[in-house]
């Protein structure tokens, strides 16, 4: 199988399947934590917080951003749990918003990207996004996820955003699809009330446990996940792009269906090109030029 062509988050997640199909191979197939791996999946692409940085400094980065957008804001409710920070429009039903874009800058650059989201989403008609809510929160990779109700606004909003950030730094999650040259905005959409990375991350690390009781803990890591792969994508994930399907493809299915197969594909692709309105739109937001802030990250 071709290593994947979808980007610099194709390849970080490549990585993240070869070295999960590598500890697979030091234990014995069938002992394997399925489970375990899974969550290692998921929190792939995340960075360890540098213990000199004020825990405030999470907060702070919220309340510039607030002050940034001002008046914008005024249309959503603001909310705050242990984990998030949280906006939603107050005409807005969540059960509706399934189609996610993920923001993920360096964390040098959160202040000032966020800035940027906070002004220009509702502008864009986004009615939810959240922002982690503190350091640790800010050093995973989906720090940022915005929220809508279509998958065509979705990949507009998606574009634009993808294009007034394109001077930043990435951090970039894995497990989502790219959406622009640089992967700091990418794709995913939540099927049957459960998270998108969650559930791809299942799905892999399901494949990956049955490939290597299939081939033995001889088979190369690289091997393991290839075929592991394949298999995924023959049941229609797309393990190229990592873009969620099309409406009506999830929709056709139902979470019944998807739990009661015995394979862990659920999802193909949907690759979608930026189109000519979204490059518009993107291109009239306004970026301020970067700017350093307190925060460090241990991690490329």
């Amino acid at each position: 199988m071709a290593h994947p062509s979808g980007g610099r988050l194709a390849e970080l997640t490549r990585t993240a399947v070869v070295r999960a199909a590598a500890l697979t191979g030091r234990v014995d197939p069938a002992t394997t934590d399925s489970a375990a791996l899974a969550s290692l999946l998921y929190r792939a692409g995340g960075c360890v917080p540098d213990g000199r940085l004020d825990p405030r400094w999470a907060r702070h980065v919220v309340t510039a951003a607030e002050r940034t957008a001002g008046s914008g804001l005024t249309g959503h409710r603001r909310s705050v749990a242990r984990h998030w920070h949280s906006w939603t429009a107050t005409d807005a039903d969540p059960t509706t918003l399934v189609h996610k874009i993920y923001v993920s800058p360096t964390v040098r650059d959160v202040a000032t990207t966020l800035g940027v989201i906070l002004t220009h989403a509702p502008l864009l008609g986004v009615p939810a996004w959240k922002v982690g809510a503190d350091l640790a929160g800010l050093h995973r990779p989906d720090k940022i996820v915005l929220y809508l109700a279509s998958a065509d606004r979705a990949d507009r909003v998606a574009s634009a955003f993808a294009l007034a950030l394109g001077g930043f730094a990435a951090q970039g999650v894995p497990f989502t699809g790219q959406v622009g040259a640089t992967g700091i905005v990418s794709r995913g959409r939540d099927v049957a009330g459960t998270s998108w990375r969650a559930d791809v991350c299942r799905m892999v690390a399901d494949s990956l446990c049955a490939t290597r009781v299939t081939l033995g803990l001889q088979a190369s890591a690289a091997d393991v996940a290839d075929e592991a792969l394949a298999q995924l994508a023959a049941h229609g994930l797309d393990v190229e792009t990592w873009h969620p399907a099309p409406d009506e493809m999830v929709e056709s299915r139902s979470a019944a269906n998807l739990s009661a197969m015995s394979s862990p594909v659920t999802v193909r692709a949907d690759r979608r090109d930026a189109t000519s309105s979204a490059a518009r739109a993107g291109a009239s937001l306004e970026t301020p030029a970067p700017r350093r802030t307190r925060a460090e990250v241990t991690c490329s």
